[in-house]
């Protein structure tokens, strides 16, 4: 009995996981039906922050120039006027609508985007990360989730247009594992947090606050999805999705990026299942599996053949929800899903090892534990 648990303990494992990646490729791939879009481009007030000259790219400034030709109310914000984004963006748009100015608060993301929420007028207000392409056809199919009963809508980006591999590995960050369990989550009607575009109605954002409803938790994301729950109103992905060119990428960046992100999430409500993500991967579901077929004397070559046969199956599924999403899943994208796959655990490691949450050279974690600090004795004086 003892030598056969081992055995069923490592099939246990390996089953539910690889039903897990199964499941929530096929809950994520089918799109909803879409509602009849209500709006037009002139309803729409954007929110576009900037952050350095990377941030206003020539594709990216000129989509929001075209909504603005298409009578949207665009915002960008900058927090300095020495900031290399404002350069970048006169030089492709020179009468760029522009708000600069920044908050003292502890996020510096939303210290340079409040002037934008604050100065927005029009019935449907949308907050976008730099980069993303937004055509008007797409926004107007997004917003039209919003009704009574959905107070926000989050479109989710889909990175394209990888240039090197680790711009590779991005993609598969956020298309292959974010956007896959996302999506599946909300087909389930868990409420989900990401950043992409968040859209709601000007309504809504007066009665959570407008941008200290971004402001309550250290990510904006999940804050303003709690904001909204608590209204009594549905959050929900939209079933839009904007892409995001890539172009290259610095692999320490992009590492950077993952560990910050992580260690965000643990210091969310959320962090349980953020610790779960690693026990359910390719690589703790393989060496699961290869230690139930070793406890019944599999030999090397069964178990290499195991591991070929989990491999694939893990990629399968992987690439059966890009294919259902239109999202590409060639070669170099397998081999960057798998090279993600593999840095799950040493990324779960970096991610509890440390508590800098480094956003462009801001500790936004340190922040976070003052302004907790702060809140505690001020409830105790």
């Amino acid at each position: 009995m003892a030598g056969s648990l081992p055995l069923w303990i490592g099939f246990a494992w390996w089953a539910t996981a690889s039903a897990i990646q199964w499941a929530s490729a096929g809950l994520a791939r089918h799109p909803r039906p879409e509602p009849a879009p209500r709006h037009r481009p002139a309803d729409f007030s954007i929110v576009a922050p900037l952050n350095g000259a990377a941030d206003a790219s020539p594709a990216y400034v000129a989509a929001l120039q075209a909504l603005a030709g298409q009578g949207a109310e665009i915002l960008i914000c900058i927090a300095d006027a020495q900031d290399g984004a404002l350069a970048a963006l006169r030089a492709e748009w020179a009468d760029a609508p522009v708000l600069i100015g920044s908050d003292t608060t502890f996020n510096p993301k939303m210290n340079n985007v409040r002037k934008g929420l604050e100065a927005a007028r029009r019935p449907v207000v949308a907050l976008c990360d730099a980069g993303i392409i937004l055509e008007a056809g797409m926004l107007c199919r997004a917003a039209a989730a919003l009704s009574d009963t959905v107070g926000l809508v989050l479109a989710l980006k889909a990175a394209e247009a990888p240039a090197n591999f680790a711009a590779e590995l991005e993609r598969a960050y956020i298309n292959g594992h974010q956007a896959r369990f996302l999506f599946a989550a909300d087909r389930l009607g868990i409420a989900v947090a990401s950043g992409g575009v968040t859209l709601m109605a000007f309504d809504t954002l007066q009665r959570i606050g407008n941008w200290r409803g971004f402001n309550r938790w250290i990510a904006d994301d999940y804050s303003v999805t709690r904001s909204v729950r608590e209204l009594g109103l549905q959050t929900r992905l939209g079933d839009v999705m904007p892409l995001l060119p890539l172009g290259r990428r610095d692999a320490g960046v992009v590492w950077r990026r993952q560990v910050r992100w992580a260690r965000t999430r643990l210091r969310l409500p959320v962090w349980p299942l953020v610790l779960w993500e690693p026990a359910i991967g390719w690589a703790a579901s393989a060496l699961a599996g290869l230690i139930a077929l070793a406890a019944a004397g599999a030999g090397v070559g069964l178990l290499l053949v195991g591991l070929v046969l989990h491999t694939a199956g893990w990629l399968a599924a992987e690439g059966w929800f890009a294919r259902g999403r239109g999202l590409s899943f060639g070669w170099r994208a397998t081999l960057a899903a798998l090279a993600r796959e593999a840095l799950a655990p040493i990324l779960m490691v970096r991610a509890l090892t440390g508590r800098r949450i480094d956003w462009r050279g801001t500790d936004l974690g340190g922040g976070w534990r003052g302004r907790m600090s702060n809140d505690a004795r001020e409830r105790s004086a």
